[in-house]
């Protein structure tokens, strides 16, 4: 998304899947631990090991698409030739995505859209990640024509994940930018056991999947 969004990127979801009133869950202070798999189908081979930590940090009456809770997400990746690579995301969602009816609403509706991305519910699969955690029938959620600045944290990270010197001036853009999400209930922040982030770079594909750590 454009204004920022993920790792520099802010997501608003405040464009109203729901006429229903907030169903009251303050989720300031929750938070989720991830841990990068790096098998080949999620994890592009540079990217040698990495850490994520979910947190909501603040409720934001004024947001300028509506009442909104930020999300950080602070990584720690170790990248081939780039060494440690550190940053923070810093994410405006809704205050909607924090109520169970926002869920029930995309089920129902397929897709919504802002002008700086899309999201699509593409069905339900169970999920088994790398801590031995299983999380029967998860709502698997797309979103993507996602729109990012060149300077945030996320584009550094898919420069430095396919060769190229994240701190160059000269940066690439970055195409076919998408999230997968694996949405299981009860799980904190965002919901999200699984999480995968890819896009294209000067023709390569630049890619990262992490798992909820209990």
């Amino acid at each position: 998304m454009m204004r920022q969004f993920i790792l520099g990127l802010t997501v608003a979801l405040s464009v109203g899947l729901s006429s229903q009133s907030f169903a009251g869950r303050n989720p300031i202070g929750e938070t989720a631990n991830y841990q990068l798999d790096r098998n080949g189908a999620r994890t592009t081979s540079m990217i040698q090991s990495g850490t994520a930590l979910a947190s909501v940090t603040e409720f934001i009456p004024d947001h300028e698409n509506g009442p909104s809770y930020n999300v950080n997400l602070d990584y720690d990746f170790v990248v081939q030739f780039y060494g440690r690579q550190k940053g923070t995301a810093k994410w405006a969602f809704g205050e909607e995505f924090f109520d169970e009816q926002f869920i029930v609403n995309l089920r129902e509706r397929g897709t919504f859209e802002t002008p700086d991305y899309k999201i699509r519910h593409e069905g339900y699969a169970d999920a088994r990640n790398l801590d031995g955690g299983v999380y029967p029938h998860c709502d698997k959620i797309l979103i993507y024509d996602v729109k990012i600045p060149e300077n945030s944290d996320i584009a550094r990270l898919l420069y430095a994940s396919v060769g190229i010197d994240p701190m160059t001036m000269n940066k690439p853009p970055i195409e076919d930018l998408k999230i997968r999400t694996h949405i299981f209930a009860g799980v904190p922040v965002l919901g999200a056991v699984k999480l995968d982030l890819s896009g294209i770079v000067q023709g390569m594909s630049a890619k990262a999947g992490f798992d909820l750590k209990r």
